[in-house]
């Protein structure tokens, strides 16, 4: 089965903690109402090494964030990332955790986010029920955004695939 890299936004792509933005990050304000913007920061690079990261391992590319549907409208044009999958997770009791667990279902699996530490017993149920398989939720910190050293940590864990 082909991989998994699935993708949240803000902390991973969008580092909203930074005081001061990583180098590389550009601005970009996305309308969130006739009314009202929200800046936000991306580092157009992304997008090439997320898909030199899914070429390389053969993985799909999927988003599990808030931004749900458009992230596909508003992030991805902005990464050059075509379209992705969705997780929609929106009536889940478990955080993300059950609906990246059926879509993934029995395939390997890295997942970027920075929000890993607020649900401890849930992320410990979700990675021992697939302890079976390659599983590396790779917390980004949302002050720095993904660096080189997260998407070494993917090539690492698909490279280990059991």
């Amino acid at each position: 089965m082909k991989p998994l890299v699935v993708l949240d936004v803000d902390g991973p792509l969008n580092p909203w903690a930074a005081k001061t933005k990583p180098a590389n990050y550009r601005p970009f304000d996305i309308r969130v109402g006739w009314w009202r913007k929200l800046r936000i920061w991306l580092d157009p690079d992304h997008g090439d090494q997320l898909r030199r990261l899914a070429d390389e391992t053969g993985a799909e590319l999927a988003w599990a964030t808030s931004w749900s549907h458009r992230a596909n409208t508003e992030i991805g044009p902005r990464l050059n990332l075509p379209p992705l999958r969705v997780i929609d997770f929106h009536d889940e009791h478990g955080w993300k955790y059950p609906a990246v667990a059926r879509h993934a279902y029995e395939r390997p699996l890295v997942w970027f986010d920075d929000d890993f530490g607020l649900h401890r017993d849930r992320n410990r149920d979700f990675v021992h029920k697939r302890r079976h398989l390659t599983t590396a939720l790779i917390h980004v910190d949302p002050a720095t955004g993904i660096t080189a050293r997260h998407l070494g940590e993917a090539r690492k864990a698909f490279s280990s695939n059991p």
